[in-house]
């Protein structure tokens, strides 16, 4: 009987490369809807939900009495109604805590995401610049004294992409990796250093009462007031990202997926974007978590030795942003081992 040799998984770390994109947009969102659940969790231990829920609750109570007065009902129908509104509350309220992160802010998140640096990594972490140009009819001047057809004189030009790397003296210290295991995407990360104001690609959008009342005035055909008109007209720009000091860059969208999570590869990722850092003389590196990213910021906080320099409220029901830093010289010298391995490494 033949001994069977189990190979070891092929792991490789490179540069994100174009045909990527659609790869790392499905491990990007894939993998941040499974932390729908800790955005819930947040948001019941928030005193703010507890407080909302109790006042509701109470005034459900409340009126049990007035809906069962002058009713020839028995007397055990009062504790009845009381328990099917409790039961009934219970599975409304926590189900729309549910609901409004997973549809409303995790999608939010993650378009603004899609919509922005993943809409094209190449632009926003990898230097090149790409622009839509007309493509010329080579016919005419190659092939004189052929006849040459059009079906449609209404027709767009034939434009293409036409890419270039940005000059050497452009170009920011940012990078884009991916992680495959046996060829398949298992994580990735960026490093960001921008040195001009980065708007938004994604529209802004009115806030939610406002498109509602909008919405009830056109229902009954009603005069709609100047306030809620033209809405999404009215919206400000939104700022992506805001330029970096010189010598400090921001680690973003560190992803590793699910099933290949608590193996390390996290570390991995980070030692790779680090060791870049140092190699290109940064001084220090941001990174910015929120309340569905707490393990993460276990991870930069324990592993890699990031130190919290600002906690921003961003709603009522828990949700925060925490701001991290790491001095670079400070990593290099606690992880000599990791920031040795990429020291000669290749993009």
């Amino acid at each position: 009987m033949s001994e069977t040799k189990m190979e070891a998984p092929r792991l490789v770390l490179r540069t994100y490369r174009a045909s990527d994109h659609d790869q790392v947009d499905h491990l990007f969102y894939s993998t941040y809807f499974t932390l729908v659940p800790e955005g819930v969790k947040c948001k019941l231990k928030s005193p703010s939900f507890w407080i909302i829920w109790i006042a509701f609750y109470a005034y459900l109570l409340a009126i049990v009495p007035v809906l069962l007065a002058g009713l020839p009902v028995p007397g055990w129908a009062s504790i009845a109604l009381k328990i099917f509104m409790t039961l009934a509350w219970a599975v409304v309220s926590f189900a729309g805590v549910f609901v409004v992160t997973d549809r409303f802010q995790v999608v939010d998140q993650v378009e603004q995401a899609r919509q922005n640096d993943l809409s094209d990594p190449e632009i926003y972490y990898l230097n090149w610049v790409k622009e839509q140009v007309q493509v010329e009819d080579e016919d005419r001047t190659r092939e004189e004294g052929k006849k040459h057809v059009s079906f449609d004189k209404d027709a767009k030009p034939a434009t293409e992409i036409v890419r270039t790397q940005k000059p050497l003296e452009e170009q920011s210290p940012s990078h884009f990796w991916v992680l495959t295991m046996d060829n398949k995407y298992c994580g990735m990360i960026g490093l960001a250093h921008y040195k001009e104001v980065i708007y938004s690609r994604r529209p802004a959008q009115p806030a939610t009462w406002k498109l509602m009342a909008a919405a009830l005035f056109k229902r009954y055909h009603l005069t709609l007031p100047e306030s809620l008109s033209n809405l999404q007209d009215k919206m400000p720009p939104v700022v992506f990202a805001r330029p970096h000091a010189d010598g400090v860059a921001s680690l973003e969208r560190l992803t590793v997926k699910p099933e290949y999570q608590h193996c390390g590869l996290s570390t991995f990722l980070v030692d790779r974007a680090m060791a870049w850092a140092h190699e290109k003389g940064l001084s220090r590196v941001e990174a910015k978590t929120n309340e569905l990213e707490s393990k993460a910021a276990t991870i930069l906080e324990k592993r890699h030795g990031f130190k919290l320099v600002k906690k921003e409220r961003k709603g009522l029901f828990g949700q925060y942003e925490k701001t991290w830093s790491c001095n670079v010289e400070d990593w290099v010298a606690t992880h000599e081992e990791a920031a040795n391995t990429y020291r000669k490494s290749q993009q």
